[in-house]
């Protein structure tokens, strides 16, 4: 495991796991010299926080896979950083993401959670704006998605 500042990069399968915060210590572009076979594969679940400093060094390291033609795959992007891919379309990249975490709320029970889409899966879906339908892991009820679809699905319209 590697400490870069507040976040921590743990190699996992054909994965780096990042957790923590990404900021001016994060140094993402120096990745790219991480890829395997051209592709550079990153689970985001763990990420926390993202500042102005890592939406910088996140865009750079994006620029810098592309102009080595690495294929980059985000998996289990945390909700911090769709936030980022939505509002900053530099951060995007030539990235595919594969899955993220989405807001849901059951009306049941009152539990909120950010729960896990299978980006790949629900394409066609996702691509008419419709959150896929999530069981309250509590008491079992359907939960709704609990935020505006046009706008926190908008980074998968690349």
């Amino acid at each position: 495991m590697e400490t870069r500042g507040r976040m921590t990069i743990d190699a996992q399968g054909d994965a780096l796991v990042l957790a923590g915060a990404i900021d001016e210590a994060a140094a993402l572009h120096e990745m790219t010299g991480r890829a395997a076979a051209g592709r550079l594969t990153l689970d985001l679940a763990g990420v926390t926080f993202i500042n102005s400093l890592g939406v910088r060094d996140w865009i750079r390291m994006q620029a810098a896979a592309q102009k080595a033609g690495i294929a980059v795959e985000l998996r289990r992007v945390a909700e911090p950083l769709v936030h980022q891919l939505n509002m900053i379309i530099a951060t995007r990249g030539n990235a595919t993401v594969a899955s993220f975490f989405a807001p849901y709320a059951c009306d049941a029970c009152g539990r909120e959670e950010s729960l896990l889409i299978d980006a790949i899966q629900n394409a066609a879906a996702l691509s008419r704006l419709e959150p896929p339908p999530m069981t309250c892991p509590e008491c079992g009820a359907q939960m709704a998605f609990n935020d505006f679809p046009e706008r926190y699905f908008s980074f998968l319209a690349v």
